[in-house]
C-alpha cells in the first residue's frame, strides 16, 4: 500500500495548480513563503495562477503570446492595484480622445501662406496625453477605440473597462449628435430596470470583455450575457436569437474550458465588426448578425435577433475524457480544429485554430458566407496554435516570434484563386516589418493608416502614415518640422505624414514623458550654438537618408530616459493595451510615479547630433562626434507598408 501524503509539499505540482485558484493572491504569497519548496519559481511565478489572477481581477484581456509568462503576470498584478492611467493621441474630432480645451480657436499650421485653425473639439494630440477624469474611475482594465466609416460620419470614440466592469465613453458611436460635456467620459448605462444591478456590480450587467466596432460596441458581461450600444446616450440592448440558444451562468468566469458539455450555449467571446456584430458560442461557432439600433422604450430591454449567419466549420469543440467523437468530428478536428481567436474586417472573418492553421472567410450580402478557406501559407508548422489580430482592412498573425501583415487585398486574392489556384501559390502580400520580428511583439492595433506595435517590455511602437498630420502616431513633432527627429517625411499641402524606411528597422518608441517632446524643439532649435549647427541641419533637411539616420540616433537616445527601473524590474511607463482606430489611437499603461518624476536626461543642454553615417560620411560642424548608443544599425530599407 502506498503511503499517505502527510505534507502539502508532497503533492506534484499538476496537483497544486488546481488548488491555487482558490487562493486570492495574499493567501498564496503567504503559503509561498512558508517553505522554500512553494518559494521556487515554478511556483511563486505559476503563470496560471497569476493570468487568472490579473485576468478575473482586473479584467484584463488575455494576451496569448505572453500567457505562460508568469513573472509578467505578476507584475502587472501588483501594478494594477495603484498605477493604471489611459492616454489617447491623434485627432479630438467630437471630444474622442476624451480631452477638453478652453480656447475656441487653437493653433494650426501654416500652408501656402494660410494659417489653418481647428474648430473647437477638433484640436490635435501629437503625443500622448492622460484622458479626463478616468483616475477618479478607478483601476482602468482596457480599452479600444471605435473605428470611423469613410464618410467620416460614424465611430469618433473611445471607451475604457474598468475592473469594476463598467463602460465609459468619450466621443460619439454612431454620428449622434455630441450630448456629453466637453472632453467628458460618459457611462454606458443599462435600462432602468438595472439600475439597483448597477451600483452592486450585479453579473448579468458587470462587463468582463468588450469591443468596439464601426458604429456600435458589443459587451459580454459576467453571467454571459450580450449586451449592444449604438448611441452613447441610450441604454444598451440585451440581444437573444431565435435560433440559437444562449445559457447563461451565475459568477463570474473566464471559463477556460472547451468541454462542450459543460459550456454548450456560452458566449466566449463578442466582436463588433466593421459592418456586422459577433460572437463565438460554445457548441455552435461564431455567430454574425447585423447591428442593432438602439429602440429603448422604457419597458422593453431585450433585442431578438431574427436572422443571424453561423460562419461554416466552426463551432468543433474536443472531446474530454471518455466521450467518443463522430467520425465528422474527427475530422473536423484534424482539418480545421477548435477556433482560438477571430476577427472582423471590413469584408471578412479570420480566424486562428489550436492545430496551427489560419481560416478565413467572405462576406457575402447580409453577411453571409459559403464556407471557409485556409490561408495556406500562415500555417504554423509546429502545429502550435497562433494569434491574430486585427481591424478594418488589416490583421496581424502572430506566429512563433514572427509578427506577418496582411491587407485585406491578399484574402481576396486568395478566395478568388481558391479553385484555380487552391495551394495559393505565388500569391503576394505577407510583410514582415524587420523591427516587429523576434522582438517581443505581444499585440497590433490598427487604424486606417497607422498602427501601433506592444511589446512585452512594455512599450509601443508606431507604424504606417498619418493624414493630414493629425497625430495618430502618437510620435511627437507637433506635425512641423520637429517631427522630422523622429523620422517624419511631409508630403503634399494636406502634409501627410509618412515615416523614412529606416524607421521600420527598429521602429519609433511612443514617449510619455512630455519632457522627451521639449528635448525635441531643443534639438530643432540648433541647442546652444546655433551658428555651429547650421550647415548640418540644412543637409540634414535636404537628405532623406541623412534624415534617417539621425531619427534612428534619436530613436536610441530616446530610450536612454527610461534606463531606470523600479524594484518589479519594469521602467516607469509600461503600456498594458493599446488601440488604434481611423486617425486615433490609445493605451492603458502603468505609471511608476516615483520613476516619472525623476530627470534622467539633460536635455536642456543638448544640441543637433553630429554623426558619422553609415556610408563614411562625416557630417560637418565643430562639435565633437556623438556616440551611438546601441551602434549603427544593419539598416532592412526595402519595407513597404
Amino acid at each position: 500500500m502506498d503511503e499517505k501524503i502527510t505534507s502539502l509539499t508532497e503533492l506534484p505540482l499538476d496537483i497544486l495548480v488546481l488548488v491555487f485558484p482558490y487562493l486570492d493572491a495574499k493567501s498564496f504569497l503567504a503559503l509561498c513563503g512558508t517553505c522554500k519548496a512553494f518559494h521556487q519559481d515554478s511556483i511563486r511565478l505559476d503563470s496560471a495562477y497569476w493570468a487568472h489572477q490579473t485576468r478575473s481581477t482586473f479584467r484584463v484581456p488575455n494576451q496569448p503570446v505572453v500567457q505562460s509568462d508568469g513573472a509578467r503576470w505578476q507584475k502587472l498584478y501588483r501594478r494594477l492595484l495603484t498605477q493604471s492611467r489611459v492616454y489617447t493621441w491623434g485627432s479630438n474630432s467630437n471630444h474622442r480622445l476624451g480631452h477638453s480645451y478652453d480656447p475656441v480657436f487653437a493653433p494650426g499650421h501654416h500652408i501656402g501662406g494660410m494659417r489653418l485653425a481647428h474648430r473647437r473639439g477638433q484640436v490635435r494630440s501629437y503625443t500622448p496625453k492622460e484622458m479626463d477624469n478616468t483616475r477618479e474611475l478607478g483601476i482602468i482594465a482596457d480599452l479600444q477605440c471605435g473605428h470611423v466609416h469613410s464618410c467620416g460620419e460614424e465611430g469618433w470614440s473611445t471607451t475604457v473597462l474598468t475592473s469594476n466592469g463598467t463602460l465609459h465613453t468619450a466621443g460619439v458611436l454612431n454620428g449622434e449628435h455630441w450630448t456629453g460635456e466637453d472632453g467628458r467620459l460618459q457611462a454606458l448605462s443599462f435600462p432602468a430596470i438595472y439600475a439597483n444591478d448597477v451600483a452592486h456590480h450585479e453579473p448579468t450587467i458587470a462587463i468582463r470583455q468588450f469591443s468596439a466596432g464601426r458604429s456600435h460596441i458589443l459587451a459580454l458581461s459576467d453571467s454571459g450575457r450580450i449586451w449592444a450600444w449604438s448611441d452613447a446616450s441610450q441604454p444598451a440592448m440585451h440581444i437573444k436569437f431565435v435560433n440559437v440558444d444562449l445559457a447563461e451562468v451565475r459568477k463570474s468566469s473566464n471559463r477556460s474550458s472547451t468541454n462542450e458539455e459543460s459550456n454548450y450555449g456560452h458566449v466566449r467571446q463578442v466582436v463588433a465588426g466593421w459592418s456586422c456584430s459577433s460572437a463565438y458560442i460554445h457548441g455552435t461557432g461564431i455567430v454574425l448578425w447585423g447591428p442593432v439600433r438602439s429602440a429603448y422604450d422604457g419597458e422593453t430591454d431585450t433585442m431578438l435577433v431574427y436572422e443571424n449567419f453561423e460562419i461554416p466549420r466552426t463551432g468543433y469543440q474536443r472531446a474530454r475524457g471518455a466521450t467518443r467523437e463522430s467520425d465528422e468530428d474527427r475530422i473536423l478536428g484534424q482539418e480545421v480544429g477548435v477556433v482560438m481567436n477571430y476577427i472582423i474586417l471590413e469584408n471578412f472573418v479570420v480566424f486562428v485554430t489550436d492545430i496551427g492553421k489560419v481560416f478565413c472567410a467572405r462576406l457575402e450580402e447580409s453577411n453571409t458566407t459559403e464556407d471557409i478557406l485556409e490561408l495556406r501559407a500562415l500555417e504554423n508548422q509546429d502545429g502550435n496554435a497562433l494569434d491574430v489580430q486585427g481591424s478594418f482592412r488589416r490583421f496581424a498573425v502572430f506566429k512563433g516570434g514572427e509578427v506577418i501583415i496582411v491587407h485585406q487585398d491578399y484574402l481576396d486574392e486568395c478566395w478568388d484563386a481558391r479553385i484555380t489556384n487552391p495551394e495559393q501559390t505565388g500569391i503576394q502580400g505577407l510583410k514582415k516589418i524587420p523591427a516587429l520580428q523576434h522582438n517581443g511583439v505581444i499585440s497590433v492595433a490598427f487604424g486606417d493608416y497607422h498602427f501601433h506595435a506592444l511589446h512585452s517590455s512594455g512599450k509601443i511602437t508606431s507604424y504606417g502614415n498619418e493624414l493630414q498630420s493629425c497625430g495618430a502616431l502618437g510620435l511627437g513633432g507637433d506635425g512641423g518640422p520637429t517631427g522630422r527627429l523622429r523620422g517624419f517625411d511631409f508630403q503634399g499641402q494636406l502634409r501627410t505624414s509618412s515615416l523614412v524606411p529606416h524607421a521600420y528597422t527598429h521602429g519609433r518608441q511612443i514617449w510619455f514623458r512630455p519632457e522627451q517632446n521639449m528635448w525635441l524643439k531643443v534639438m530643432d532649435q540648433g541647442g546652444k550654438d546655433y551658428e555651429e549647427v547650421k550647415e548640418r541641419k540644412e543637409l540634414f533637411n535636404a537628405d532623406r537618408n541623412v534624415q534617417g539616420e539621425v531619427s534612428e540616433w534619436v530613436e536610441q537616445e530616446g530610450r536612454a530616459w527610461d534606463k531606470e527601473k523600479g524594484e518589479d524590474g519594469l521602467g516607469a511607463f509600461f503600456a498594458l493595451r493599446v488601440s488604434a482606430a481611423g486617425w486615433h489611437s490609445g493605451a492603458v499603461v502603468l505609471v511608476n510615479e516615483d520613476l516619472e518624476r525623476r530627470d534622467v536626461y539633460d536635455w536642456e543642454n543638448s544640441t543637433f547630433p553630429r554623426l558619422k553615417l553609415s556610408d563614411g560620411t562625416e557630417m560637418p560642424g565643430s562639435k565633437d562626434f556623438d556616440e551611438w548608443r546601441e551602434g549603427i544599425p544593419n539598416w532592412e530599407l526595402d519595407v513597404e507598408v
